[in-house]
């Protein structure tokens, strides 16, 4: 197996083994997907896999499609659907997106051979919290027990109502009847080869985001303290030229005075040129990402819309209020994620700008003015993260998404309550004859 490569337009040779080190759960759970990423050859088993649970799962959410469509007429029963029908094309969605962009995503993995991350503190000296270092091992591990933990509860669910009801695992419609042996067993096999599928996406491209996103964001906090050390540096400069001075003249030896000012030109150029790899980073994962959030984020306002109506229109049924209690959290999970990394990079990218316009170049060589100018233009350049483009990834937009969510609940509910008592308005004329009738008896 080859472990490196070597890229043509940047001369760069890429070390697949590091990236294998660094996200072996990441990538396992997208191989686990049918996507082999970081990979520059499939095996031929590993081929097979990849076309099988593709087709498996574009059979079953074809199937599911028409099912929903043959039974529109009956509200609870197609809305059960339609909301599961939902979460299916949020997976094909994001199946398509990493597709479509697989190069470029590989491209962005080869990009953080450049980086270190390792040795950067866990949590914040001063504040305690996690920094982007700590975050990423964190997400790797819990994205792998919350996968776990999804498949055993989808398949223990499943189990029981296999073996209870003689139902599937997705009731979905078929062209012949497929409640018989061989057939039943090989839809089950179908449906299992496509959950593997939809879990791996659907819980994976979140941890995916989350960790490209605290890659970028570790650098910019080592970024940041590289600066605060220039300036600190800076303002010393001046005792430790006397100082050296005299150490010099006293040992006889003529040393420049500009020494220190070398020091720092040199630790300021190669925070110039890590700030560049890091620009350059963002600037690919805002390109591969910005078009696959904005049809996620369409996608969870209908979800959450259609969740809310489901859950009043089969009010009573305790189990699936349950289920769309738990749609509920998955998607506001995925939302948080997302809006909260993204949001925590925009802040980071702010405090390098700061750190930059804290450095004192005043009385400095004319070069060290040059570079300090050139990073203060270059940090100066606000990031965000976008969807399609329009809609920052940012807190405000995931508060907005829950307030969405809030109103939806909200009037679906009182749409029920207004429906229930419409129906029972013609109990109220009987009621007020009842306590008429008691009120004259009395007088």
């Amino acid at each position: 197996m080859e472990h490196s490569k070597y890229d043509a337009k940047s001369h760069t040779v890429y070390n697949n083994s590091l990236n294998e080190n660094r996200f072996k759960e990441l990538l396992f759970i997208f191989r686990l997907a049918g996507i082999p990423l970081n990979k520059k050859s499939v095996s031929r088993v590993n081929a097979v896999y990849k076309a099988t649970v593709i087709v498996c799962f574009y059979i079953t959410n074809f199937c599911l499609c028409v099912d929903t469509f043959v039974h529109r007429h009956q509200l609870e029963y197609a809305m059960k659907k339609f909301r599961v029908l939902l979460a299916l094309q949020m997976i094909m969605w994001t199946h398509f997106s990493v597709s479509y962009r697989k190069r470029e995503l590989q491209h962005l993995f080869r990009l953080t051979d450049s980086f270190t991350w390792e040795e950067l503190p866990t949590r914040d000296p001063d504040t305690g919290n996690l920094t982007n270092a700590g975050y990423i091992p964190i997400i790797q591990r819990l994205s792998k027990r919350v996968i776990v933990f999804g498949l055993v509860y989808h398949g223990i669910q499943s189990a029981v109502r296999i073996v209870i009801s003689h139902d599937m695992i997705f009731t979905t419609w078929f062209p012949i009847d497929a409640s018989s042996s061989p057939l039943y067993e090989t839809v089950i096999l179908i449906q299992v080869m496509a959950s593997f599928f939809a879990a791996g996406l659907y819980y994976g491209f979140p941890s995916l985001y989350a960790t490209l996103v605290c890659v970028a964001g570790s650098q910019m906090e080592k970024l940041r303290a590289v600066l605060l050390h220039v300036r600190q540096t800076r303002g010393t400069s001046g005792q430790d030229t006397s100082e050296e001075t005299d150490e010099g003249q006293a040992a006889g030896q003529n040393k420049a005075p500009s020494e220190p000012f070398r020091r720092m030109q040199q630790k300021l150029n190669n925070c110039i040129r890590h700030h560049q790899e890091i620009k350059r980073y963002m600037a690919l994962l805002e390109d591969i990402t910005n078009l696959p959030m904005c049809g996620l984020f369409l996608l969870i306002l209908t979800a959450f819309c259609f969740n809310a109506f489901s859950a009043v229109t089969s009010w009573g049924d305790h189990v699936d209020e349950a289920q769309a209690v738990l749609g509920y959290i998955t998607l506001m999970g995925a939302t948080w994620v997302y809006c909260w990394f993204g949001d925590g990079l925009s802040q980071q990218a702010e405090t390098v700008k700061d750190a930059a316009w804290g450095i004192d170049w005043v009385g400095a060589p004319v070069p060290f003015q040059r570079s300090v100018c050139f990073i203060i233009a270059a940090a100066n350049k606000q990031f965000t993260l976008t969807a399609g483009k329009f809609v920052p990834v940012c807190n405000s937009t995931m508060m907005n998404v829950r307030k969405l969510a809030i109103s939806c609940n909200n009037n679906t509910y009182k749409s029920k309550k207004n429906i229930h008592l419409s129906n029972n308005a013609h109990l109220f004329p009987l009621c007020h004859a009842k306590q008429f009738r008691s009120r004259f008896s009395l007088t």
